[in-house]
């Protein structure tokens, strides 16, 4: 006995499991734009890197010490702040 492959793709036509066929140059956009993203993302993480580590180095460096004297530190800590919120909502 042979089947109408046709009528068994038209009735199981709704069950796809979520997934559809995409050609070459459709899969390598979509892989491209991915390694687009993580290299942007790479980028704002090192200049948050660079916006942080200097802090915590300092902080690190004195240790030791009960206190910290940092007068005006309101206004260095918010700029920091905006630059690190720039890069991670931006």
């Amino acid at each position: 006995m042979s089947y109408d492959i046709n009528k068994i793709l038209a009735e199981y036509a709704d069950d796809d499991f979520g997934f559809s066929a995409v050609d070459e140059v459709e899969y390598q956009a979509v892989i491209a734009e991915k390694d687009e993203t993580v290299e942007e993302y790479k980028e704002r993480l090192q200049q948050v890197e660079k916006i942080i580590m200097p802090f915590l180095t300092n902080l690190y460096k004195t240790a030791s010490q009960p206190y910290i004297h940092w007068p005006n530190r309101g206004p260095i800590i918010e700029k920091q702040m905006q630059k690190i919120l720039t890069l991670t909502r931006g």
